[in-house]
């Protein structure tokens, strides 16, 4: 494997055809996350007499808000679709590049949607196993600290057996993460072999499975370049954005400023944003990109197996 190669390859290419940044943009859209915090407090009698409502403007707002969920969970299901679509369409483009020299953000959106439902099937044989290996750890871990809670009033015996389910669970928890690391490997191939050879999900996700174990060094050293890639990058993003903040934060606690202050923050705030949404996107097309040329120099010295044929199934 000529790494070099392969890297300056997936540069050229997206550096040259741009318009696959849009398509790498979309692809991140659902690898986000989200979090949320909660507080405590106390209400009174009294104090939840002074906050009783209107029955009929409670359920208006009630309403809203079950509305307002609604909606966003709408969005969620439909960027997570665009970035399904745009994760097979870059693999597409990068095909069409090599194959024909060319390629175009329409064609290669009408590829990945063409693999759409093959993708998704990828995908979920990517995450059921984790989803048990989790729900298993759980499990343990609850009746782990049941034992020892219950162990605390009866025998020592209990708190023992409680402490060792505890550690049975932490070793699930280490093979879970491992297992999720192993797995998103084989989904990167699987989906190349369903966009590139036209497999359907579980001959794929086979491929993708034949593939990483006939090239495990070359596919970890992949991965500690893009890891590499990715804190370099957030080095170079925490810098930036560091500098930017500290003058304000020094500014905002040296003087008496006003209301007129907060518009260079916002300013600022949504230049950072598309500065962010830009370099993630040229970093999510070269990877992309480097993965699916890799995948091509791989296959070439791995076979496809007997057992699998390149079919158009769909999931």
């Amino acid at each position: 494997m000529e790494y070099g190669k392969v890297l300056t390859r997936a540069w050229q290419i997206t550096w040259r055809w741009k318009i696959l940044w849009i398509l790498g943009f979309l692809a991140s859209l659902g690898q986000g996350g989200s979090g949320g915090g909660n507080s405590n407090y106390t209400i009174s009698s009294d104090d939840w007499q002074k906050w009783q409502i209107d029955p009929e403007f409670a359920g208006a707002v009630i309403a809203v808000i079950v509305a307002v969920a609604c909606v966003a969970i709408l969005i969620a299901i439909a960027l997570w679709v665009v970035s399904v679509i745009a994760r097979g369409g870059l693999i597409a483009a990068v095909q069409q590049v090599e194959e024909e020299g060319s390629t175009s953000f329409g064609r290669a959106w009408r590829a990945g949607a063409k693999r759409f439902w093959t993708l998704f099937g990828i995908g979920i044989l990517a995450v059921v196993p984790l989803i048990v290996v989790w729900l298993i750890s759980a499990g343990v871990l609850v009746a782990s600290i049941i034992g020892i809670v219950e162990g605390s009033d009866t025998s020592d015996a209990a708190a023992v057996l409680g402490l060792g389910g505890i550690g049975c669970a932490g070793l699930f928890c280490c093979g879970a993460i491992i297992l999720s690391f192993v797995l998103g490997l084989i989904r990167t191939y699987a989906e190349r072999a369903a966009v590139l050879e036209g497999l359907g999900w579980i001959d794929a996700f086979k491929r993708g499975w034949e593939v990483l174990k006939a090239n495990v060094g070359p596919t970890l050293i992949f991965w500690l370049i893009f890891l590499a890639i990715g804190i370099f990058v957030a080095g170079v993003v925490f810098a930036g954005v560091a500098a930017l903040a500290v003058p304000v934060i020094g500014l905002l606690t040296a003087t008496d400023v006003g209301g007129w202050i907060m518009a260079p923050i916002c300013c600022g705030g949504l230049v950072a944003i598309v500065l962010g949404a830009l370099i993630g996107s040229v970093v999510n097309t070269f990877t992309s990109a480097t993965w699916t040329l890799a995948y091509r120099e791989m296959t070439r010295q791995t076979p496809q197996p007997a057992a699998v044929t390149a079919q158009p199934a769909e999931f």
